[in-house]
């Protein structure tokens, strides 16, 4: 018996080796399928921010090199899908000549709770490489320093921010002196570089930024990116993210990706009275001789900069910068881009705990500042029941229950007592089942044509779109909810938008896998094999960026007021201004090319609610219900858009901070676009919300 245990417990064990690779490795050998041949393909993959890069329920970015040791030209497919998952995901075909190598930069939908799991399949679907990687926890505040060998990592990691709002998680962190709670602290992350180039390896898709609060790079580098690259990071930038710049040679201030990011041409300057302000930051809340006191590291502290630090010192000035504890700043979008004062990446600043409380700090800003973003690109999935009605054709459709219910009535009256008592009236009560069929198919009749005037024979597609940008700003990011109805089962292919653009189908619950395959190749990103059913609406969520013509101004009058000037090339309708200290105002419509001041906004009341977070942070919500009358008024239908925005939220936001004006408008006509995936666009409904002071007059 004891022999036949053993037996047992030896086949049961060479069993699960067999069943897959270990997690986290690849799999025997560099390319090789167990129990195989060696393959002529190596390949080595990675998150581009590492594990910590990756946000469960948005979107991360793996690159994926794959390299070519054989005579011959080898392809295949690379696959990103949630772990033991593997019916979607996102999926790169690769074509690699003999003895070169190729990289891909695959945009991958992360699940809620299954780690990502990558895999590379040769050109006959054999499975060559596989590997898993570990998402990071949710109490961390990314810092991605772009640098082969993060010094700085070695000494942040793991130090408390102090931030009182987590926009990754949708809930409040942890202010100074508030115990009880876990603390949001920072982690580092660097990131590959290319061996062949040696440059910094960053996302391609703006959503691949989804986890990131703020980027640390040096000036040179940013001026060597690529388009796909560059234009991904100043669409982060433009979401509200935070970017600071080490300028490493004066004449990079002078590169048009600098110049637009500060709004001009830049000068190297004395360091200014701001940048050498005393900064003291917030302990945590933890009780001391706790567990996770012993996982946090001290908070940085220092007076001053050391005296090697202070005679490297250095502002700048021109375009929008101002002076600030970092060196200078200006705004760019809903985010903030810093050139700094001193170079945390090198000594003496990497070593000096002043320059460290700075980058804390930094960080802390860039989490806080993202309070004012509604909907980060890439970010969390939320369940939209009120963004699917908006989109469902069946949800208009209602009508013809009435009128089915009513016809049933009517034949059940018409077609039993009434026909028999007129029959047995006659003396031929036979006569009443002669006239059945007729009323039968008559109903019958009657119910189907209800179904198809309602519903149609053809399929329909509804948009449904909110752009946030920055005042006066020619591009923002847009969240695209597309619905998609027909009236047999079909497949569609979806294609993004944006080249940088992301998309994939709303989810019914956070525990759903991800069945979609999306297609990433030179041709962008498309949704491939999507499944319609017959009279069922399917909504697929596109992030990326969107044009807005030439921008919506805001400007600040002498008086106080701010004066709003519409050039979109549309009408703007709906038109909700928010003021510093000056409430809520409202206008039906401005046309384009056209400008008012914020006195013609007539004031409203309880459009607005402020809820307090801790350390004093508040967040103020917008209530469309409040004004209801006046924004169906100004377009049909416009409450229940704004209804379900504030329905999609994955946690809270503030609507309207309190220091800038907010304006909120539909733009007449949507994006103009007739059809999608091959179907009719019978509904298109563009919103915008515009942030902050910016524009020409």
């Amino acid at each position: 018996m004891r022999t036949r245990l053993l037996g047992l417990s030896t086949l049961l064990a060479l069993l699960a080796h067999a069943a897959g690779p270990a997690r986290g490795r690849p799999l025997p050998g560099p390319g090789a399928v167990e129990g195989g041949p060696p393959s002529a393909l190596g390949v080595e993959a990675t998150p581009i921010f590492r594990e910590a890069g990756l946000l469960p329920g948005g979107w991360g970015e793996m690159l994926v090199r794959v390299s070519n040791r054989g005579s011959v030209p080898a392809g295949g497919e690379v696959v990103v899908s949630p772990e033991e998952r593997t019916r979607g995901g996102s999926r790169a075909p690769f074509v690699v000549a003999p003895g070169a190598s190729v990289s891909l930069r695959v945009p991958a939908r992360i699940a809620e709770y299954d780690d990502p799991h990558v895999r590379v399949l040769d050109r006959n679907g054999a499975e060559i490489y596989a590997q898993s990687f570990r998402r990071p926890p949710d109490e961390t505040l990314l810092l991605v320093d772009v640098s082969q060998a993060s010094a700085l990592g070695a000494a942040l990691r793991r130090v408390p921010v102090g931030a009182r709002y987590d926009p990754w998680s949708g809930r409040y962190g942890v202010p100074a002196g508030y115990a009880g709670s876990r603390p949001l602290s920072l982690e580092v992350a660097s990131l590959p570089y290319d061996p062949a180039t040696g440059d910094p390896v960053l996302p391609e898709h703006l959503a691949g930024y989804a986890r990131a609060a703020a980027v640390l790079l040096r000036s040179d580098e940013l001026c060597r990116l690529g388009h796909a690259a560059t234009e991904a990071l100043g669409g982060f930038v433009l979401g509200g993210g935070t970017l600071a710049v080490v300028v490493a040679r004066p004449e990079d201030l002078r590169q048009a990706v600098v110049r637009a990011l500060v709004g001009g041409e830049a000068a190297p300057a004395a360091a200014p009275a701001e940048a050498r302000e005393r900064l003291v930051l917030p302990e945590p809340g933890v009780a001391a001789g706790s567990e996770l006191a012993g996982q946090l590291r001290p908070v940085p502290r220092a007076a001053g900069p050391e005296a090697e630090l202070a005679a490297e010192l250095r502002g700048f000035v021109g375009g929008n910068l101002r002076p600030s504890l970092y060196g200078a700043s200006a705004g760019y979008g809903l985010g903030e881009v810093h050139l700094l004062g001193f170079d945390p990446q090198r000594k003496p600043a990497v070593d000096s705990a002043w320059a460290q409380a700075r980058m804390v700090d930094l960080v802390r800003r860039a989490a806080e500042r993202r309070s004012t973003v509604l909907l980060g690109p890439g970010g969390r999935e939320s369940l939209t029941p009120e963004i699917r009605r908006q989109l469902d054709p069946n949800e208009a459709s209602r009508w013809a229950i009435l009128v089915a219910a009513l016809v049933l009535c009517l034949y059940s009256v018409v077609a039993g007592p009434v026909s028999f008592s007129v029959a047995r009236k006659r003396g031929r009560p036979l006569a009443a089942l002669v006239l059945l069929p007729l009323f039968s198919a008559a109903a019958f009749l009657a119910v189907v044509g209800a179904g198809f005037a309602a519903k149609g024979c053809s399929g329909r597609a509804r948009h449904l779109d909110l752009v946030e940008a920055g005042a006066g700003m020619k591009v923002g990011v847009v969240r695209r909810w597309r619905g998609f109805f027909v009236p047999g089962a079909t497949d569609l292919v979806v294609r993004a938008s944006h080249a940088g653009s992301v998309l994939g189908t709303q989810r019914e619950s956070p525990r759903d896998g991800s069945a979609d395959k999306l297609l990433c190749d030179r041709d962008g990103a498309r949704l491939v094999d999507l499944a319609l059913r017959p009279w069922q609406t399917v909504v697929v969520r596109e992030d990326g960026l969107a044009d807005l013509g030439a921008g919506i101004a805001l400007v600040k009058e002498s008086a106080g007021e701010t004066h709003v000037v519409n050039r979109t090339g549309r009408r703007l309708l709906g038109l909700v201004l928010s003021q510093p200290g000056a409430g809520v105002g409202f206008l039906a419509k401005l046309d384009d090319a056209a400008g008012i001041s914020s006195r013609a906004f007539r004031p409203v009341a309880g459009t607005t609610s402020i809820s307090a977070g801790r350390g004093g942070l508040s967040l103020v919500s917008f209530q469309p219900h409040a004004l209801r009358a006046e924004l169906d008024g100004a377009a049909s239908g416009l409450t229940a858009a704004w209804l379900a925005v504030l329905d999609a939220l994955p946690g809270q936001a503030s609507w309207f901070p309190a220091d800038v004006p907010v304006l909120l408008a539909q733009i007449e006509g949507g994006e103009g676009r007739s059809h999608d995936a091959g179907l009719r666009v019978d509904s298109d409904r563009l919103l915008v919300r515009v942030v902050g002071y910016g524009g020409e007059p």
